[in-house]
């Protein structure tokens, strides 16, 4: 991962471990019953849990933790700022709540995120979403533009980066507290950043119609996706994960 912030969890990062060699439609599936039942608990033991198992899934996907703290740094401002308030309002339980299910549903993305190439995760979501076309729904369109923002959200924020850095390299820039003249900078941004993010859309354009690009037309994969055993495993889990809201708040 590129020290890009928050969004460098959007990028595939090259592995071999057990959740790179997974099915993407499995992940889906587990990530959506993840995401379900963290959201839906109340309980700060289910949370512990939920946090438990997005860090133990860190591990076997053998990505550096050190790597994506220094990603959400920029996160951990906002974190607090929410956490005061919870703590105000609700105590100390609720905040800790919070922070827990911030972190897990975070942790949990940039596992699916980086360790699924964005083409398999357009066709395991082409294939789950294949249903929905016999009722007139459009889904090709969703899961391409899914796809161009997992591609180009990286590149669009690295360009940025470097318009900020050729800014700086011409002059001084003011002081932090000078949010007017920073405002005014900030706006500068706009103009070059507009033009790169059209001409990327305007080589996309070129580069579909080149390869006789069609919507809704059917599309093939050189690599079939293949449900193993590891697969079914995980789907057994995601289902066995909505229980564990039921055993940790069940009355003693």
């Amino acid at each position: 991962m590129n020290s890009l912030g928050p969004l460098s969890a959007l990028q595939y990062v090259p592995g071999n471990s057990l959740l790179h060699r997974l099915d993407p439609r499995s992940k889906y599936g587990f990530v959506v019953s993840y995401s379900i039942n963290l959201a839906s608990s109340h309980s700060l033991t289910t949370s512990l849990i939920h946090t438990f198992i997005a860090l133990l899934l860190f591990l076997l996907s053998k990505l550096h933790l050190l790597t994506v703290w220094k990603n959400i740094q920029g996160l951990v401002i906002v974190l607090l700022i929410l956490n005061y308030f919870q703590f105000r309002l609700h105590g100390i339980e609720a905040a800790a709540l919070l922070t827990l299910k911030m972190l897990s549903f975070f942790l949990l993305m940039t596992l699916m995120l980086s360790t699924t190439p964005p083409e398999k995760q357009m066709e395991g979501l082409q294939k789950l979403l294949s249903p929905l076309r016999r009722l007139g729904v459009k889904t090709e369109s969703f899961v391409f533009m899914f796809t161009i923002a997992v591609i180009y959200l990286p590149l669009l924020l690295e360009d940025l980066m470097r318009i900020m850095q050729a800014q700086n390299a011409r002059g001084p820039q003011p002081g932090r507290w000078n949010l007017l003249a920073r405002g005014k900078d900030m706006l500068l941004l706009l103009t070059p950043l507009l033009f790169i993010i059209f001409r990327r859309a305007e080589r996309l354009s070129e580069a579909m119609e080149s390869r006789c690009y069609y919507p809704g037309c059917d599309r093939t994969a050189f690599y079939q996706l293949k449900l193993g055993k590891h697969d079914f495993i995980v789907l057994l889990l995601a289902l066995l994960l909505a229980f564990v809201p039921l055993y940790s708040e069940w009355p003693k």
